[in-house]
């Protein structure tokens, strides 16, 4: 599964813009890579993914 996000804080706290994350099929995190355009299967989400904010 992948969406894309205006924002990713990654758990550095290092701030990434307009990336398409990748997640596996029980929604964990396993990638990121630049939006460059338009790319299928990507689910536009927008805002920010802070990945420092603990899931529960």
């Amino acid at each position: 599964m992948q969406k894309a996000y205006h924002r990713l804080v990654l758990p550095d706290g290092t701030v990434h813009q307009q990336v398409v994350v990748c997640f596996d099929a029980d929604g964990r995190f396993l990638s990121f890579h630049p939006l460059v355009g338009e790319e299928p299967f990507v689910e536009w989400v927008g805002g920010t993914l802070d990945l420092q904010v603990q899931q529960l």
